[in-house]
């Protein structure tokens, strides 16, 4: 009798585990599915702005059919009998909730995948709607006034997804159920769609102003030549206006600077020393170019964008009488990075092809007013205007990468921004893009050139910096600060007669002393709350000039406490990466714990990177 019951039990309970097998089977291909609808329904959001009404149709049924197929696994999972009855089997509970929890995930990540699909659809509508005049910065707008009432609903089935993904165990899970929900991990980043819904809400009310959705806004833009280096990063050889009004741009206005300052390169509109609107220029520039009057061209002195921008906006409405509501600067690197996505454009008054490859070169031929061959400064205002006429008409598949480069721009500072509204300036700042002089939280250092020779120099001379900090038993710290400059030959009239002549200024921590300067003279000034220690460069062609700088800081004007130390070191503007080193001398019986680069973490007192971005490091160390 026992052996014919246990007989009848073992029966029943292949004839369970066959019904829960292809349960389970059942459950595994909606799943399936429902994760390759939804992933699909994905990549066409992810397509980087080229999504067309008919795309967005077909995501919206992927996120659909997802959806119905990961109800349909949740479903069974919940409300079958079999898998109710599997429950009671040792440790398969564990296993069932977390592939309900992994269903549920699905259901709502298909949800706010068509919740997204919807916003889309209905700029799409105004945009058929509009036509084809529509501008990119009404499609901004239109974007943003679409998501502002879904992306509560988004963060809704965003919160589901996050409590679902906590009840889920990390460990003791079946070998194909914990591949799912580390397949979940690695495609739906949860914090990373956070941050940038975060980002989406942060950036909302500050993009409008920017396109003058409650009226009209005009921004001074700045055409720079880092190859005649000044502090924010190059001569402005030509300048332009962008204007938008409810989201419409207006042309963009492309204007040679000498139009605005006057053609003589010594005189100007402002006059000389005793005229009512002569303004003294910096001292150097007295020097070198006997200039008769500070103007627009050379507005661009401090290395601290917003300082910098006010003086352009000063000069513009003294010589021009016009009035913006904030600055940009941009250099060639910049234009470099966007026809690389939109491609070569053709210049009509000159007949020039422009390319990623060769526009920064080209400019430089066409800029030299000196040969009395080419159009002059005047190619910078042709080549902005065409490059500006395809970038605004470029196709929405392109918008992703434009977005790209610009947000790489102005990591490096070759797009850098100042605005009058708080709310742009912040936006700004909080993106990397203000060009300010950061504040310091322990020591740094900024090490600023200009060129004052009117040569193109800057192209060829090349740039090698070295730091070495010694730390003192008292705390102080000691900077050997080595500059080498080389690489410098004649090219034509592009680098004048005999070589290089700089402004050179080192931005320093304000308790900052000087010991002693070899290579040059220099004098202690302030500026901008900082020391800085200044003076003139020069380096000849074919040979090298070292500088080196001896300067003490105490412990305490650092914030080094318990053996800590922060050092941010600041590119200046028109660079691309010139190399630097920082190196940590301790005591004897000094000990060094750490040391990182940016969020890099090392085991070296002597650290090499290059200053392609500002770089900041981080020392820890104990003394006995």
């Amino acid at each position: 009798m026992i052996v014919g019951s246990a007989l009848l039990l073992a029966a029943l309970l292949g004839v369970l585990g066959l019904r829960v097998a292809a349960l389970a089977n059942q459950v595994t291909g909606d799943v399936s599915q429902g994760r390759t609808a939804l992933i699909e329904g994905a990549q066409i959001l992810k397509s980087g702005g080229g999504i067309t009404k008919s795309q967005v149709s077909v995501a919206t049924a992927d996120f659909t059919r997802a959806e119905t197929h990961f109800q349909q696994a949740s479903t069974v999972l919940q409300h079958s009998r079999l898998v109710g009855l599997a429950n009671f089997v040792p440790g398969v509970s564990r296993q069932v909730e977390a592939a309900r929890r992994l269903a549920d995930i699905g259901v709502h990540a298909s949800r706010a995948g068509q919740i997204g699909t919807q916003a889309l659809d209905s700029v799409l509508l105004g945009e058929a709607s509009r036509g084809p005049a529509v501008g990119p910065g009404q499609k901004v707008l239109d974007l943003l006034e679409a998501l502002n009432p879904k992306l509560d609903a988004i963060d809704s089935e965003l919160n589901v997804i996050t409590g679902d993904r906590t009840m889920i165990p990390s460990s003791g899970l079946v070998a194909p159920l914990a591949k799912a929900v580390a397949d979940f991990d690695s495609k739906l980043k949860l914090n990373t769609v956070k941050a940038t819904i975060a980002a989406i809400r942060s950036d909302e009310e500050p993009l409008k102003h920017l396109l003058g959705a409650d009226g009209a806004s005009s921004y001074l833009v700045l055409q720079q030549d880092p190859a005649e280096l000044r502090a924010t990063g190059g001569f402005i050889g030509g300048v332009g206006f962008l204007s938008f009004d409810h989201g419409k741009m207006a042309p963009y206005q492309p204007v040679d600077v000498y139009d605005i300052d006057g053609h003589d390169p010594y005189g100007n509109v402002l006059g000389p020393n005793g005229s009512p609107k002569h303004v003294e220029p910096p001292a150097p520039m007295v020097t070198t170019f006997r200039l008769k009057s500070w103007t627009l061209r050379d507005s661009n002195w401090s290395p601290d964008m917003p300082t910098a921008a006010r003086q352009a906006e000063f000069f513009l409405n003294l010589e021009a009488g016009k009035k913006v509501d904030g600055v940009i600067a941009v250099d060639p690197f910049f234009i470099s990075k966007i026809l690389s996505v939109i491609g070569p454009v053709k210049v009509p008054e000159t007949g020039d092809t422009v390319d990623a490859g060769n526009f920064f070169s080209l400019s430089l031929l066409r800029v030299d007013i000196q040969s009395g061959h080419g159009p002059g400064k005047k190619f910078l205002s042709y080549a902005s205007k065409a490059i500006f006429a395809r970038l605004v008409s470029s196709p929405p598949k392109e918008f992703y990468a434009l977005m790209q480069a610009l947000q790489a721009a102005c990591g490096t500072r070759s797009v850098q921004a100042y605005f009058h509204d708080p709310l742009l300036e912040d936006f700004v700042a909080r993106n990397d893009c203000s060009g300010q002089l950061r504040p310091l939280k322990g020591d740094g250092v900024m090490i600023v050139d200009s060129n004052i020779s009117g040569t193109k120099d800057d192209f060829w001379l090349k740039r090698h910096f070295d730091l070495r900090l010694d730390v003192q038993p008292n705390g102080t710290i000691r900077h050997t600060l080595r500059l080498h400059y080389d690489g410098l030959s004649p090219h034509d009239n592009l680098t004048g007669t005999w070589g290089y002549t700089g402004w050179l200024r080192i931005y320093l921590p304000p308790s900052a002393t000087l010991v002693s300067a070899t290579g040059g003279r220099f004098d202690v000034t302030t500026d901008l709350g900082r020391r800085v220690l200044q003076g003139w460069l020069y380096v000849k062609f074919d040979s090298r000039t070292d500088i080196t700088l001896v300067y003490d800081i105490d412990a305490p004007s650092l914030h080094a406490s318990n053996g800590h130390l922060d050092f941010l070191w600041q590119k200046q503007a028109g660079r691309v990466s010139d190399p630097i080193s920082v190196e940590l001398s301790l005591p004897e019986e000094w000990k060094l714990r750490s040391d990182q680069i940016g969020s890099s973490k090392l085991n070296n007192a002597k650290i090499a990177s290059d200053l392609s971005i500002d770089r900041e490091f981080a020392f820890d160390y104990l003394s006995p």
